[in-house]
């Protein structure tokens, strides 16, 4: 059973090493992260389709079922090639939304590491894994930004991209929803406008429109599917909600084709649309903002962050 966590990254780790598998728990419990630890080939495919995991460390030789007599070399390899089946999908920077590190005493040489990385493997690391380096711990977090998962809430989002539902089809021309649009608020202010940027692009709001936006991050912050009744966000009108239509009109331009900034589930409840990630928050202009309910806010995101 996966056990619950409170904004913490949960690494699934197929490991059957008894004391490989304690080391790995104790470093990513330095790093502030959780694991579900796995010995087998069969454990671990049915705990990544049941479960919600932001990334994989996987050993190449290892069980093909809890009963096994012993770990075989083909059991990873195997899995490996599974699990990228199951979560081929890449965002923007052409980088995996589920990353995997192998772990292998067998992949030492190159032909053998060149092979991993075809298979869908993000990065490896030679076994005996040293105690004392922080190569692991340097690779985990770079997995985790890699794919957009510097903050966990977007994680489930991030996870249900990863099985490739909107992935490019060959040989079609389908509109290919685009992943990991990071919407980020820079805080730089001019003649009562606050700027923010999404995609890259730049773009400043007047203060009524930047603190509906101020909002919307928040509840996204505060539950990953981010719904909020209009009248919370300060709507006062009783069939739309003009004051999102005037957010939305300043926002669309920036964004790619085929993807919109908001979504409504006709019943008055507001989001950010899920394949829109929030991206980086400057929080010391914020807090300093000239409107109190933006640097509340701006406080709020911080500390749920």
């Amino acid at each position: 059973m996966v056990r619950k966590t409170e904004n913490r990254h949960v690494g699934l780790v197929v490991e059957d090493d008894h004391e490989a598998a304690n080391e790995l728990r104790d470093t990513l419990r330095s790093l502030g992260h959780d694991c579900v630890i796995v010995p087998s080939q069969e454990e671990a495919m049915a705990l990544l389709d049941a479960g919600k995991f932001c990334f994989v460390l996987l050993d190449l030789q290892i069980l093909t079922a809890p009963d096994a007599f012993k770990p075989i070399l083909d059991a990873g390899k195997i899995l490996l090639k599974d699990i990228r089946s199951h979560y081929p999908a890449r965002n923007q920077d052409d980088q995996h939304l589920l990353q995997i590190i192998v772990m292998s005493g067998y992949a030492k040489e190159t032909p053998d590491a060149v092979q991993c990385l075809k298979d869908g493997a993000d990065d490896f690391i030679a076994k005996p894994l040293d105690p004392r380096s922080s190569a692991m711990a340097r690779m985990i977090e770079e997995s985790l930004k890699k794919s957009g998962r510097t903050n966990h809430l977007d994680c489930p989002v991030v996870m249900e991209l990863a099985r490739g539902d909107h992935a490019v089809i060959k040989g079609t021309l389908d509109t290919v929803r685009p992943f990991g649009v990071q919407l980020s608020i820079t805080g730089e202010t001019q003649w009562k406008r606050t700027g923010a940027s999404i995609g890259g692009k730049a773009f400043s709001l007047p203060d009524s429109q930047f603190l509906l936006l101020m909002n919307l991050v928040a509840n996204r912050v505060r539950n990953v599917h981010g719904w909020t009744h209009k009248k919370v966000l300060g709507s006062n009108d009783e069939e739309g909600f003009k004051g999102i239509s005037n957010l939305n009109s300043v926002i669309k331009p920036h964004l790619p084709d085929g993807i919109h900034f908001y979504e409504n589930d006709n019943q008055g409840n507001y989001r950010i649309n899920p394949d829109i990630m929030i991206g980086k928050i400057d929080y010391d202009r914020l807090e300093n903002h000239r409107l109190k309910s933006v640097a509340q806010l701006s406080t709020e995101i911080r500390r749920m962050r």
